[in-house]
C-alpha cells in the first residue's frame, strides 16, 4: 500500500496540541463529541491529534473516516478507513463504512464487496441493507430482495427496509408484493411519504388509478413536487378526469418547465378535451424539449391535418 496522503490539517504548525495528562481514549472521545453535535470538521481536527498520538491504533483513523465522509469527501474517507483496516483487519465497521464511501462515488462493485466482507465478520441488518441498496443501484433486484430480507429478519420495525424491498419488487413489475411491503412502512411510519408515493405508482401499475390517487394526495401534501404532480396527472388522466389531469400537469411545468413529458400529457388531455389548439402548443414544447421524441411529431401532424 502507497502512503497515506497528508493533508494540511495533519501538519499544521498552529493546530491545538492536548496536554500529556490527556489520554488518547480521552482524545477520540472529545472528537466523538464533535462529531455527534454535527461538528465534523472539529471532530476531524482533534481525531488529527488522536492519531498523532497513536498513529497505530485504528479506531482513531475509522472515527475520523466517518466524520470525512459525512462531508462528502469519499475519497479522503477511503484512505482512512484503508489505514485502519491495515491496522485491523478484522474491523467490520471500517469495511462497511468504506463501502458506504465507495457506494456515494458510484462504484457499487466495490462497495458490495466490503459489505462481502462486513458482513462476514458481523452480519448486522444494516450491512445487509446497505449492501441491498448497492445491489439495487446495479440492477440486480432480486439479490437485492435477498438482503433486504435478511435485514428486516434481523430487524422487522425498519420502515426503510420494507420500503426499498418493496421498491425492488415493483422494479421486477411485482406490484402486488410491492404494495405489501409499502403497507407495512406506511404501517411502521404514517408519514413515510416516499412509500404512499411508490405504492401510487404501483396501484396505478395494476389499473387501480382512484387507489393511486388516494396514495399520491398524500406525499403531494407533505412534500410536493413535480414528478408527484406528474403521476398523480397520470392517474386522473387514465381515469379520464382530464381536467383534473390538466391542474396536475399545469404544476408540474410550474415547479419543472424544462420537463417534456408534462407538457406531452398535457397536450394528451388537451386533445381529450377538444382543444386541439392548445394540445398543438404543449406538444411544439415537447418537441422543443425533446426533439428526438418521434412521437410528438406525429401527434401534432395528426392535428394539424
Amino acid at each position: 500500500m502507497p502512503p497515506r496522503k497528508t493533508y494540511p490539517s495533519d501538519s499544521d504548525p498552529n493546530h491545538e496540541e492536548y496536554p500529556d495528562s490527556y489520554n488518547y481514549d480521552l482524545i477520540v472521545s472529545l472528537g466523538l463529541s464533535h462529531h455527534k453535535r454535527g461538528e465534523y470538521q472539529q471532530a476531524i481536527d482533534v481525531f488529527d491529534s488522536a492519531i498523532r498520538m497513536n498513529p497505530n491504533d485504528a479506531i482513531g483513523y475509522r472515527h475520523r473516516g466517518l466524520s470525512y465522509s459525512i462531508l462528502g469527501q469519499y475519497q479522503r474517507a477511503i484512505e482512512d478507513y484503508d489505514k485502519a483496516i491495515e491496522l485491523d483487519p478484522n474491523d467490520a465497521g471500517a469495511y462497511n463504512n468504506r463501502g458506504l464511501s465507495y457506494k456515494n462515488l458510484g462504484q457499487n462493485e466495490r462497495a458490495i464487496e466490503d459489505y462481502d466482507k462486513a458482513i462476514e465478520l458481523d452480519p448486522t441488518a444494516a450491512r445487509y441493507y446497505n449492501r441491498g441498496i448497492s445491489y439495487r443501484a446495479l440492477g440486480q433486484y432480486q439479490r437485492a430482495i435477498e438482503d433486504f430480507d435478511k435485514s428486516i429478519e434481523l430487524d422487522p420495525n425498519d420502515a426503510w427496509a420494507y420500503y426499498l424491498r418493496g421498491y425492488s419488487y415493483d422494479s421486477l413489475g411485482q406490484n402486488e408484493r410491492a404494495i405489501e411491503d409499502f403497507d407495512k412502512s406506511i404501517e411502521l411510519d404514517p408519514n413515510f411519504y416516499l412509500a404512499y408515493n411508490s405504492r401510487g405508482i404501483s396501484y396505478g401499475s395494476l389499473g387501480q388509478y382512484q387507489r393511486a390517487i388516494e396514495d399520491f394526495d398524500k406525499p403531494i401534501e407533505l412534500d410536493p413536487t413535480a414528478a408527484r404532480y406528474y403521476d398523480r396527472g397520470k392517474s386522473y388522466y387514465d381515469l379520464g378526469r382530464y381536467q383534473r389531469a390538466i391542474e396536475d400537469f399545469d404544476k408540474s411545468i410550474e415547479l419543472e418547465p424544462n420537463n417534456a413529458w408534462a407538457y406531452r400529457s398535457r397536450g394528451r388531455s388537451y386533445i381529450s378535451l377538444g382543444q386541439n389548439e392548445r394540445a398543438i402548443e404543449d406538444f411544439d414544447k415537447a418537441i422543443e424539449l425533446d426533439p428526438d421524441n418521434a412521437e410528438d411529431y406525429n401527434q401534432l401532424k395528426m392535428l394539424v391535418v
